[in-house]
């Protein structure tokens, strides 16, 4: 099994930093609202035997889970898309030229892809998230909030597993939805996979608060086999 954690990272390298137009402590705060805190700590913990796959660096210096062409990234819309130019609640607050984006993908992007479909070829993925109770307002999609979203495509998801996951949570007094709010699971040569959103509040303030605990140990009981 491989998990991938693509947004657990709030390293934002000084090389970076001229770029922004604002302040250090308001780029470590968007760096901090936009991670998915702890979601590496709890791969981690959940599958200690799984080859896990995590980015270098925050999401706000590039987005691996981004399609790299932005004409494909319905997120780069809102100044979100592979290098985001624009925080969580729309406000402008970095530029990037072609030629800077280029060279970011070219070092962070291209290695973690390789890295990841290397590592995933004939296996299975989790592809691991964690989003806010309440929409952040670049979001296209707003609505109901689960409090986990199993993500699918037809492709990589057996029918199966995605009833047993959802009876599993069901079944144990959490609200689940499929594809909703977000859609999808990337496609990085898996036999199968799922993405899984947990929606933060079940996260509450991290590792040493007793919803996190129970968060946990509920991840350790999920199916994974079908």
């Amino acid at each position: 099994m491989v998990i991938h954690v693509p947004h657990a990272s709030l390293y934002v390298p000084s090389s970076v930093r001229d770029q922004f137009l604002v302040d250090t402590s308001a780029i470590k705060a968007e760096a901090r609202e936009s991670a998915d805190l702890w979601t590496d700590i709890i791969a981690h913990e959940v599958w200690p035997t799984a080859t896990i796959v995590t980015a270098n660096v925050s999401r706000i210096v590039v987005d691996v889970e981004r399609y790299s062409d932005d004409t494909l990234e319905e997120m780069s819309q809102v100044g979100r898309g592979v290098v985001y130019t624009h925080s969580h609640d729309g406000m402008k607050i970095r530029w990037a030229s072609k030629a800077i984006k280029d060279k970011l993908i070219t070092k962070y992007y291209t290695p973690h892809w390789n890295n990841l479909r290397k590592a995933s070829k004939g296996k299975t993925l989790i592809d691991l998230h964690s989003y806010p109770a309440k929409p952040w307002a670049v979001e296209p999609h707003k609505g109901n909030r689960p409090q986990i979203d199993i993500g699918t495509n037809v492709k990589l998801f057996p029918t199966p597993w995605v009833r047993k996951l959802t009876e599993f949570f069901q079944s144990n007094g959490v609200t689940v939805a499929i594809n909703r709010p977000y859609v999808g699971v990337i496609d990085c040569g898996a036999q199968s996979a799922i993405m899984l959103e947990i929606r933060r509040d079940l996260l509450a303030t991290g590792p040493e608060s007793k919803i996190f605990k129970e968060m946990t140990n509920l991840l350790k009981r999920m199916p994974t086999a079908w």
